[in-house]
Order: structure tokens, then C-alpha cells, then sequence
């Protein structure tokens, strides 16, 4: 007897292991099956730039598609000035200079390049008394088209075709008043008895002191080959509204720059000096310029009260043809906080003609 239970207790422990063989068997079968995911701790092929360390800024403000930064001027250059006129009109004491505005794409390893923008008269980039950016809606365009977007503070508290050389004013006899102020603000060469733009405040040098502040200082990796000592103008886009405008063309006509939108300018005052048969600054009317036309776009708005004189200016004077033109026939203007704005400011604010901004200054 217990024989048989020894035989039977030997077959079930037989049976057992068997069972046990078994399923082991089938739980590896399962597992040979599964796949685990790859992770894969590689970079990815389109890289994202790495977050630009901001506590230098002023201020800043995050947009859609990067983050602007307010750079007060003088920590580019302790000569370089932050305010306009501290004695004076009262007028003049408030606007012009201000801190320049720096927009930082979010994807900043892969930007296209440096995007130059010249506010209108009196403008300030980034106002240091209510701590507001000008222009945040234009500013975020350029950055999600893939450029740093620069809107540099410079010598703006006058406008050239009221305050300088207007018809009202003693510079409206002199010959070239508004090419000469220009030319003073761009690079102080030249004389005037309307502007006296020191070498430190001229535009030339603020925007070399500030693109090495932002590489050399801050460490920021601008796109390109950038040298900030000898900035390659070639390289630059170029836009402005109004004032800006013009000046944004008053240097893609001396000089070679990637492109330049005009975005409602096209025309300076004249003056009555051997006037011409379009009535315009004798600048607009030299011949020849560095940057092809080619590379030159504007937009305008129909209900601009200047509308007529810049489509004259940029038909008749600068010779863009009207493919080049972008014109906005819109009556109502809003802007990003959907207050009602006239043309002239409209076509720069409103958010709701992107598309014919991009058309015009992107193409």
C-alpha cells in the first residue's frame, strides 16, 4: 500500500512540474511577444532653441511666439542716452528714445536672421514711464516668421516733416533739410541747425552696441555671422511705420540691406529750394539705389489721412511697382485690445490684417 501512494504521489509531483514547465513556457512565449517602447534619448531632428535667460531685460512681455525684452540703452553704452530732451517743451521731454525692444523667437536656434523695426514719430519701443511695448502685435508677427526681432530706441523726438522741415517750419527753405536730418540720426556725419544727433545716440552705433550687448555681454547666440563692431547691413531686414518707415528706406536706399517694408510712409517733406516736379524730399528723388527695388515692399491703408501723399511717393518717387504695394482698403481699424484706431496707426496695430502684413513685408 504504501507503494501505490509513493507511485501515485510520484506521478502527481510529475504532472505538477510539468504543469509548472508549461506555463513557465507559455508566460514566455507572451512575453517574447511584447515589444517595449523605444525611448530614444537622442535630440530630436528639428531642434528647439534652449530659453534665453532673461533677468537682464527691463521688462518683458510673452507673446505668441516669443518673448519681447525692453534693454535700457545705456547699459549698451554708458554714453549712450536713455531719455530724449530733459529741458524744453514738455512735449519733447515725453517722447522719442525710450529702451530698446528685443524679440526672442521661441525657436531661436533656427531663426532666420535679424529683423530691424523703426518706430514712428516720437515712438518709443519700450516706454519706461508706463511700461509698455510699442507695436507688440507687428513685433510677434516678425518673430513667428522666424526672425530676432530689433526695435531700436534712436533719436526720434522730432518728426522730420513737422517739427524739422515742415512747411510751418525754418527748414522748409533749406535745401535737403529732411535727407540732411536723416542722414545726421543714421550716422551724425553731415550739419544741420534742426538735428545734432551725437555719435553716441546716432542709429548706427546704438544697434552695434546693442546686438554685442545682447552676443558678447549676454550670451546670446544671434543668428547668422553677425558682427556687432561692423554690423553687415546686407544681412539686415528692415521695416518702419510713418517716421520709421522712411527711415527704414532712407537706408535701404544708401545702403544694401535684405529687404525693407514700408509700412505707411513713402514720403518726406520738401522743401523749396529748386523743387522738382513731385513735390518730396530731394532724397527720395536722388537717383540710384543700393538696395534693388526688388527687395522693397510697403502697405497702406486707403483711409490713411497721407494715403495719396505715400502711394504718390512710392509710385511716382521711389518707382515701386503696384505689385509691390499692398493696399488695405479697410474703414474700421481696431487694436489688440479692440479699441477703435484710425488708418495710420490701424495698419501696423490691427490684428485682423496679419495676412496683409505677411503678404507685404514677408513674401
Amino acid at each position: 500500500m504504501k507503494r501505490i501512494f509513493k507511485i501515485v504521489g510520484f506521478i502527481f509531483l510529475v504532472v505538477l512540474i510539468t504543469l509548472i514547465t508549461l506555463a513557465v513556457a507559455r508566460r514566455g512565449t507572451r512575453e517574447a511577444v511584447y515589444q517595449p517602447p523605444v525611448i530614444n534619448n537622442e535630440p530630436p531632428s528639428v531642434s528647439l532653441s534652449v530659453p534665453v535667460d532673461t533677468v537682464f531685460c527691463e521688462d518683458t512681455l510673452a507673446t505668441k511666439s516669443g518673448t519681447l525684452c525692453a534693454v535700457k540703452p545705456s547699459k549698451t553704452d554708458a554714453r549712450i542716452t536713455d531719455v530724449g530732451e530733459t529741458t524744453g517743451k514738455i512735449k519733447f521731454r515725453k517722447t522719442g528714445f525710450g529702451y530698446h525692444a528685443v524679440g526672442i523667437p521661441d525657436d531661436l536656434a533656427n531663426a532666420k536672421g535679424i529683423w530691424v523695426h523703426f518706430t514712428g514719430s516720437y515712438g518709443k519701443p519700450y516706454n519706461q514711464n508706463d511700461g509698455t511695448f510699442a507695436n507688440s502685435v507687428w513685433l510677434d508677427e516678425v518673430m513667428e516668421a522666424g526672425y530676432v526681432v530689433v526695435q531700436l530706441a534712436y533719436d526720434n523726438q522730432y518728426s522730420v516733416n513737422y517739427d524739422l522741415c515742415g512747411v510751418k517750419t525754418d527748414g522748409y527753405n533749406r535745401d535737403n533739410c529732411a535727407g540732411e536730418v536723416r542722414e545726421i540720426g543714421q550716422t551724425g556725419q553731415g550739419e544741420s541747425p534742426y538735428r545734432s544727433t551725437d555719435a553716441f545716440n546716432t542709429i548706427d552705433y546704438r544697434l552695434e552696441k546693442l546686438l554685442a550687448y545682447l552676443e558678447n555681454t549676454q550670451g546670446i547666440d544671434l543668428p547668422g555671422t553677425i558682427n556687432p563692431t561692423n554690423v553687415d547691413w546686407g544681412t539686415l531686414h528692415l521695416s518702419g511705420h510713418s517716421q520709421g518707415a522712411n527711415q527704414a528706406y532712407y537706408i535701404a536706399k544708401n545702403r544694401l540691406v535684405a529687404g525693407a517694408c514700408i509700412i505707411a510712409g513713402g514720403f518726406d517733406t520738401g522743401d523749396t529750394v529748386n523743387p522738382g516736379k513731385i513735390n518730396i524730399a530731394d532724397w527720395f528723388l536722388k537717383e540710384g539705389n543700393k538696395t534693388p527695388l526688388s527687395a522693397v515692399r510697403a502697405i497702406l491703408a486707403t483711409t490713411d489721412d497721407s494715403y495719396q501723399l505715400f502711394l504718390t511717393g512710392l509710385t511716382k518717387a521711389v518707382g515701386l511697382p503696384s505689385n509691390q504695394i499692398i493696399i488695405v482698403d479697410k474703414k474700421v481699424y481696431t487694436d489688440e485690445a479692440g479699441t477703435e484706431v484710425k488708418g495710420h496707426p490701424g495698419i501696423i496695430k490691427d490684428p485682423s490684417i496679419k495676412a496683409e502684413r505677411a503678404e507685404a513685408c514677408f513674401r
